[in-house]
């Protein structure tokens, strides 16, 4: 979407395909969104992040531009949002371009409307990125001893895993994405493992936490808009085989604690200002 809004900026149309612009058409008004069985063959060009099966069927040529294989999206730069921003200032020679991907609040959301609620998201795409269901239970009850109140986040298809900690009393919500953002947009913070809803939530403007396995990962794929910080396991063992095996042992709730303090007490400043 940082492509997308580069190439909006600079007077070209796109059309973006996939359910997640689908399911955010109203946070990207300026965007269209389209279906592919509508568009089959239409498009002179077609950019993919990586190949996919879509992809080929909307391109004339039956040929897509993919910007994992461009020398640039392995650039220099080391955060993601910059190797694209790098991307559409040499390789489509867009003039005007900023690290924004335009997302914007629909009518009817207000920022921070419940106030002290912290989102939690304990799932994500790759199990070993997940930090352990144990201590995000422990760290909602850490979070509640404070006055605050933490609501989980989970997949629809994720829900019935997590009905024993609604029983504990735990708030857990399972949601489409729109009301994900809506939900998200309305909290004070948002915690959760390296995955897709801490960009969201990083867009939006919310303070967000993300725990990640390895410093390396932390570098390219932190949250990269709004406020945020990042929590790393304790640096005892050598190589990153290692770290990627035991980082969730490694990561205390203790530890997760006193970064999101540091968020809070930081955030807090700039709110009072």
């Amino acid at each position: 979407m940082v492509l997308v809004n580069n190439l909006v900026r600079n007077g070209y149309q796109p059309v973006v395909f996939g359910w997640v612009a689908e399911q955010l058409a109203a946070w990207f008004p300026y965007v269209r969104v389209g279906r592919a069985a509508e568009h089959a063959g239409e498009f002179d060009t077609v950019i993919e992040l990586r190949p996919t099966e879509q992809g080929p069927t909307l391109a004339r040529s039956g040929k897509t531009l993919c910007l994992a294989d461009l020398p640039a999206y392995h650039g220099p730069r080391h955060h993601m949002v910059d190797r694209i921003v790098d991307i559409a200032s040499t390789v489509f020679e867009l003039k005007d371009v900023t690290r924004s991907n335009g997302l914007t609040l629909p009518p009817g959301v207000v920022r921070r409307a419940a106030a002290s609620r912290v989102v939690i998201h304990p799932t994500g795409s790759h199990p070993e990125k997940m930090w352990s269901r144990a201590k995000f239970l422990a760290l909602a009850r850490s979070l509640e001893r404070l006055g605050l109140k933490p609501s989980f986040l989970v997949a629809p298809n994720e829900f019935d895993a997590w009905r024993d900690a609604v029983a504990q009393g735990h708030e857990v919500n399972a949601l489409a994405l729109g009301d994900v953002a809506k939900w998200i947009a309305e909290s004070d913070w948002f915690i959760g493992n390296d995955s897709g809803l801490g960009h969201l939530a990083s867009s939006i403007g919310v303070p967000t936490l993300t725990l990640f396995m390895r410093r390396g990962l932390a570098r390219s794929w932190r949250p990269g808009w709004g406020p945020g910080e990042i929590v790393l396991p304790l640096n005892v063992v050598p190589s990153g085989k290692l770290k990627e095996r035991l980082w969730k042992q490694l990561l205390t709730v203790r530890r997760v604690m006193s970064v999101f303090q540091t968020l809070r007490n930081s955030n807090s400043t700039v709110l009072s200002r």
